[in-house]
């Protein structure tokens, strides 16, 4: 082979690394891309699950709201079944229950077909937990039932994540009482202070009924077992 062969051909097979370098280079750039497509997605739909919007898009069904003894009631006292949920409004598991059984409990409950009772408690003692508790008795006591039943949807839309408990502030806390309808002289001025007698009326609730997580739920005065998959399937059973 002459040396001017030997020559064309040490370019000829430099020219095809260097383009099969170049394909390799875009192949990377494009899974880099698709890469960040993906996670960019997955950051968004966990911040949307986080941060608002609630079960669904469409407003709750309109339901009868009535105040319990450190808790609110949706649907009718004559109602043949009877839902009782212990939450903590830190407790992302009682979110996921919100999430899978709002819609479903307040459409029903507007039928007259269950009655359910949203017992709040302090369980994980967290920053957001007792600001939003201090809340909801605010309302109950000094607004209407159905002021805190939406304050009580509105504490869950915003949940914040365990690890960020305390980057909801007290103001914003007022701000979801005021979206509520349940803002006036009285309740802003009990959100200044704790009510003690409602965190202690509801952790003696939690040592009589020997609660030690949540979302705790009794269907028509009986516990339901298992975690929120088996919570939802008991509630969709047990309403039909």
């Amino acid at each position: 082979m002459s040396k001017q062969n030997r020559e064309v051909g040490r370019t000829e097979r430099a020219a095809a690394i260097r383009a099969d370098q170049a394909r390799q280079e875009r192949n990377r750039r494009i899974g880099l891309v698709a890469l960040i497509v993906v996670i960019l997605g997955a950051v968004v739909a966990a911040g949307t699950w986080y941060s608002g919007g609630g079960p669904s898009d469409k407003p709750a069904a309109a339901v009868t709201a009535t105040a319990g003894e450190g808790s609110v009631l949706a649907g009718k006292a004559d109602a043949p079944v009877k839902v009782v949920v212990y939450e903590d409004f830190q407790c992302p598991y009682c979110r996921q229950l919100e999430d899978s059984t709002r819609d479903f409990l307040r459409e029903n409950a507007a039928a007259g077909k269950v009655q359910v009772e949203y017992r709040p408690i302090d369980l994980l003692q967290s920053v957001y937990g007792e600001r939003g508790m201090n809340a909801f008795a605010a309302v109950l006591a000094h607004s209407t039932p159905q002021a805190a039943l939406k304050l009580h949807d509105l504490l869950y839309e915003n949940q914040p994540y365990e690890s960020d408990s305390g980057s909801v502030s007290q103001s914003q806390i007022l701000g979801f009482v005021k979206k509520a309808g349940g803002d006036n002289a009285a309740v802003e001025a009990a959100l200044k202070t704790q009510d003690n007698a409602f965190f202690q009326a509801a952790s003696a609730v939690m040592a009589q009924k020997k609660i030690t997580s949540t979302p705790t739920v009794f269907i028509n005065g009986k516990p339901v077992s298992g975690g929120v998959p088996q919570i939802v399937d008991a509630i969709e059973k047990a309403v039909g």
